[in-house]
């Protein structure tokens, strides 16, 4: 039977109010698993499936009396506040870092997106507290008829930052100038319950009406039918209003018409927990709610009032009232690639907590009862991970889920000499993060992506440790370092190449596919010079070519090409051609374009996303700019201006403003300057950072480097597949000194065999000088540095001098010094 509420306009006009409470996540459905942790499609099948994982309790923490849900503050630390007024700040270990009392009975707080916490106090007392726990009572509101010592409602916070609360019949808020607004019901009238919306507050009256409230006006009110009687409250996005109660369902819209009311076919055991707003099927925004004394948890469509799914959380026995938290896309538990959900925890009365996925109306796992009483709250610290209150007791738990870590050998034997990208032959079970360690540096060493670096002869293991959240898993790969075996040799050879009518004398090193290579850096620096033999040398070099374009001509002689080196991007250009070398002796080239977009606590969304367009590129003074730089750097970043922010292993450590700041060897640092500098406020002290290296061709195709250990871009292009492809144009060239001039040239040329000529020329045109790569049969040819830049080194000599120090070259031996 449909249920009609009667709308009556008390004063002012209706106002469309816009709310962002809904939380929704990338990815598929969260993967189910049976208790042995394999893949079950019949629990995959049911829409009702209980899945017990294994569970870890991380620590456990008595409180200071009966506590409200505990309130995430930024990453990894807490807030709780106990009923008795006791407030604590906790880290993500359980540590208190700060603890204080309001002295007077406190009701359930909010915390708004600054990390800030209102909460309000007896009396219609209301408390504000910044994220370290500084703060103190922020007002103390008085109206006709008010009575001392009563408790308030809990306290909401609107879609414009600003917070509410309930006392008797005066709905009570506090706007950003410190003006405080009070609005009043009928004398006779309390609260009975409270919900944010994007401008002010909804709020149901004793006598059983609706209220939609903004500062000190009451903007529509609504009177209920019988069955909506002791219905909660939670706001949608089209700014309108859900109500749940244990017989029927309503929704009004912002301006206070009737959007649906419906009866429920079986009444809610005990009434419903207060709802959360989650995406379900379709996208479609939904209602959950749980029953307070049964086991059932609902999604009701926000449009229509229909149950978008039931599930029945086994041996709950019932909800407490605010027992239901949706989880913050970054804080949920991993989810497969390619959902869109909302993840719901519900703690129940036997204990446990429940993880709900609100896409496909299923619990995901369950926390297997840590809890001995009602879990009052939760807060989703990320990667499956929470806290919840249980009366007087602070619990931290989660899952885990297992991952085998599979290498392709049972074992690795390495000659000295030779490095192995282990990611080449890895397996993993689930999309996790992974760190490595070596049993003995001295032997064979291993970078952070996973490199190997042997060092001298001799065995020991290399650890594959598992290190997202929620997942456990550890590989222990033997390793045995042998003396060096490669022998390959270079040719160098002074050739006369013919094109047209005019012969040209060229200088060449042919160099055996699969010779190691890597990017000689200026005393293994980015933004310094060196002579070409002395970077030859400091590597151990065979054969060395100058590489990609620098700054020669004053200033900091930084390159203009795109560096990677031992697998890492080390400088970004961004034009020309690229030449790459892949861990198999494979080389690859093509117009390389790279980007860098980084994510903080696990999300590369907006607000939690950002970008760095320059690799160890110094920024002009008065500029715009987002530059990563790294340990290739040097010790420090060079200059003092923008603001510095500082990670180390992935944990942002320092902020800083015009300071020449430190660069850590076990980490980076972000530089934003003028326009960018709003970029850095997205980033605190102990907030997790990482990164993604997106790589396509000049076209914007996505290109697969992820094998490439060592590139440089220069260029223009001269050969592709055997054929002249002389066009420097397109790819960002506009000197004539490219263009049209003739000037000493370098460039490599990959021959179909594999194996790679390096070549200077005296003076050519770029167009002749591709015609000479297709002479010496070049499959793939680019242009590198030329001018005073060109030289060519083979074996302890100099065979083309440069006529002026260079920032870097391509060095290749069989036993280079990485």
């Amino acid at each position: 039977m449909a249920l009609v509420g009667e709308r009556r306009t008390i004063r002012g006009v209706a106002i469309a109010l816009s709310v962002a409470i809904g939380c929704t996540f990338g990815g598929g459905s969260v993967p189910l698993l049976s208790k042995s942790g394999k893949p079950d499609a019949a629990i995959a099948a049911s829409a009702t499936a209980d899945v017990v994982k294994p569970e870890i309790e991380y620590w456990r923490k008595a409180g200071d009396g009966t506590l409200y849900g505990p309130q995430l503050i930024a990453a990894g630390k807490l807030v709780t506040v106990a009923s008795n007024g006791w407030i604590n700040y906790l880290d993500g270990s359980g540590k208190s870092l700060k603890r204080l009392n309001a002295y007077t009975d406190l009701s359930a707080p909010a915390v708004n997106k600054q990390g800030q916490m209102y909460v309000a106090g007896k009396s219609a007392r209301l408390y504000l507290y910044d994220s370290t726990g500084v703060g103190g009572q922020a007002a103390l509101y008085y109206f006709t008829g008010k009575t001392e010592n009563l408790q308030p409602s809990k306290t909401v916070i609107d879609g414009e930052g600003l917070p509410y609360f309930a006392y008797q019949n005066a709905i009570l808020s506090l706007h950003k100038d410190g003006a405080k607004k009070v609005a009043l019901l009928p004398k006779e009238v309390s609260v009975t319950a409270i919900e944010a919306a994007g401008k002010g507050v909804y709020a149901i009256g004793s006598n059983g009406v609706l209220y939609a409230v903004q500062g000190e006006a009451i903007t529509w009110e609504a009177a209920l039918q019988k069955p909506l009687m002791g219905a909660k409250l939670t706001a949608d996005r089209r700014g309108g209003v859900v109500l749940v109660a244990p017989q029927a369902v309503a929704a009004y819209e912002a301006d206070g018409t009737v959007r649906f009311s419906r009866e429920l076919a079986a009444a809610a055991a005990g009434g419903w927990t207060e709802p959360v707003m989650a995406t379900g099927p379709d996208s479609a925004e939904t209602a959950v709610a749980a029953e307070l004394s049964g086991n059932a948890i609902v999604a009701f469509r926000a449009d229509t009032g229909a149950e978008a799914w039931r599930v029945s959380a086994t041996g709950a026995g019932g909800f407490a009232p605010a027992a239901l938290t949706l989880a913050p896309a970054a804080a949920a538990p991993a989810p497969a690639p390619g959902a869109s959900a909302g993840v719901i925890l519900a703690g129940a009365r036997s204990g446990a907590v429940y993880a709900i996925d609100g896409y496909a109306g299923r619990v995901a796992y369950t926390y297997k009862g840590n809890a001995a009483l009602p879990v009052s709250g939760i807060a989703a610290l990320g990667g499956g991970r929470i806290a919840y209150a249980s009366a007087d007791k602070l619990i931290a738990a989660g899952p885990y889920r297992a991952v085998a870590v599979k290498y392709a050998a049972a074992a690795i034997s390495l000659p000295l000499h030779a490095r192995l990208l282990l990611t080449d032959k890895l397996k993993l079970s689930a999309p996790v993060a992974i760190s490595y360690a070596s049993g003995n540096p001295a032997v064979a060493r291993i970078d952070e992506k996973g490199m190997i670096t042997p060092v001298s002869v001799g065995s020991t293991n290399i650890s594959v440790v598992v290190t997202t959240e929620g997942y456990k898993g550890e590989l222990k790969l033997p390793i045995k370092v042998t003396a060096a075996t490669l022998a390959h040799k270079t040719k160098h050879e002074l050739k006369i190449v013919k094109v047209g009518n005019q012969s040209y004398s060229v200088q060449t090193l042919a160099i055996p596919k699969g010779m190691p290579v890597t990017v000689g850096l200026a005393s293994r620096k980015v933004g310094v010079v060196q002579q070409l033999s002395g970077i030859a040398k400091s590597y151990n070099a065979e054969a060395a070519i100058n590489a990609t374009y620098f700054e020669a001509y004053g200033g900091i002689p930084e390159p203009y090409g795109t560096v990677i080196t031992e697998g890492k991007v080390e400088h970004i250009g961004n034009t020309g051609t690229a030449i790459g070398f892949t861990w198999d002796g494979t080389v690859v080239m093509d117009t390389l374009r790279v980007k860098i977009l980084g994510g903080t606590n696990g999300s590369y969304r907006s607000p939690n996303n950002w970008y760095a367009y320059f690799v160890n590129r110094t920024p002009v003074v008065g500029s715009t700019s987002a530059i990563m730089f790294t340990p290739k750097r040097g010790a420090k970043i060079g200059f003092a201006f923008g603001t510095a922010v500082t990670v180390r292993k992935g944990i942002v450590t320092k902020i800083s403003k015009n300071t020449n700041a430190d660069i850590p060897s076990d980490g980076y640092v972000l530089v934003y300057t003028g326009a960018e500098e709003k970029l850095a406020d997205r980033f605190n002290v102990g907030t997790t950072v990482d990164y993604k290296v997106s790589m396509t061709n000049m076209a914007g195709q996505a290109i697969s480097w992820s094998r490439v250990h060592t590139a440089v871009a220069a260029g223009p292009r001269l050969v592709t597949n055997g054929k002249l492809a002389v066009n420097p144009a397109p790819e960002g060239f506009s000197s004539p000194r490219i263009l049209t001039d003739s000037a000493t040239r370098s460039a490599i040329l990959v021959k179909k065999d594999g194996s790679i000529v390096l070549a200077t020329v005296g003076a050519a045109t770029i167009k002749q000088w591709g015609q000479i790569m297709v002479a010496l049969g070049a499959q793939q040819a680019m242009n590198l540095d030329g001018g005073a830049s060109s030289g060519l080194y083979a074996q302890g000599e100099i065979i083309t001098a440069p006529g002026r120090l260079i920032s870097n070259a391509l060095v290749f031996g069989n036993k280079l010094k990485w």
